[in-house]
């Protein structure tokens, strides 16, 4: 979050903010498939959310409307003046669009780490081939976005009338996109389940999405995860998952609330 902060431009004494509005939008998401569960963590839950929401954008709208008359090196500044067909675009068309980028950025990019120590401790022998030749760590962000599948599915809507493998589409019907099934298909990628830093595919997955609606962030997401893995390995080569995770209720992304390791190994 504190990258995407800077990319931004959120001022540092603000990002404070940033965490907390995070917090209703993700367990937002775990009201609306675990109500009671949630109530009974948070019960102030939903009176907050409302109030925190309207926060959010405001400050959002105060943002954007700031960049466009004092405008800085960040990419909030780039957004707010930007153009289309020679005029200025309208800002409220902005409106959470910022937030999206933090949002997408920061959920995804947070439960691949997770998920990433997991697959480690499950599979010794390609965390020691990792160990033993670091120049692996590139193959390792592929093969573990492959079997994370941080964003567990999209949605689209059929352009017009199609057939795939025999199931018929009609135009303007939904479809929904289920990137952690593709990314485990046995026609694509051979033993699936298994964690494979020399498959000869590995960044066929399709965790980013494809063509034109893929990841925006995705630079910056191998980025932050080729530098994570990198310091983590060399400062704790022995970590490991203890077994203990929580994952939350969410249809939308794998969401990992808790996950423990011990960084000196379990031995």
């Amino acid at each position: 979050m504190f990258t995407l902060c800077e990319m931004l431009g959120v001022d540092e004494e603000d990002r404070p903010k940033i965490i907390e509005w995070m917090h209703y939008l993700e367990r937002a998401q775990m009201f609306t498939h675990a109500r009671w569960r949630t109530l009974l963590s948070e019960p102030t839950f939903p009176f907050k959310f409302g109030p925190k929401v309207t926060e959010m954008f405001d400050y959002g709208e105060r943002m954007f409307a700031d960049r466009r008359a004092n405008p800085r090196g960040d990419l909030l500044s780039a957004m707010a003046n930007s153009q289309l067909d020679g005029e200025p675009f309208p800002l409220k068309f902005w409106d959470g669009s910022w937030l999206l980028i933090i949002f997408a950025g920061n959920d995804t990019t947070r439960n691949s780490l997770s998920g990433t120590m997991r697959l480690l401790t499950q599979f010794p022998d390609q965390k020691q081939k990792i160990l033993d030749n670091p120049e692996l760590i590139p193959d390792l962000l592929q093969e573990s976005l492959r079997l994370t599948s941080p964003v567990m599915h999209m949605r689209r809507t059929a352009t017009e009338d199609t057939e795939i493998r025999g199931q018929k589409i009609a135009r303007g019907e939904k479809v929904v996109l289920w990137y952690g099934a593709a990314n485990r298909d046995p026609r694509v990628f051979p033993d699936p389940d298994r964690m494979d830093l020399t498959r000869e595919n590995v960044a066929r997955h399709l965790a980013f999405g494809y063509g034109p609606h893929t990841c925006l962030g995705n630079r910056v997401a191998l980025m932050q995860m080729r530098i994570a893995y990198t310091k983590i390995l060399e400062r704790f080569p022995n970590i490991e998952w203890t077994g203990k995770q929580t994952i939350a209720p969410n249809y939308f992304v794998h969401a990992v609330s808790s996950l423990t390791v011990n960084l000196n190994g379990n031995g």
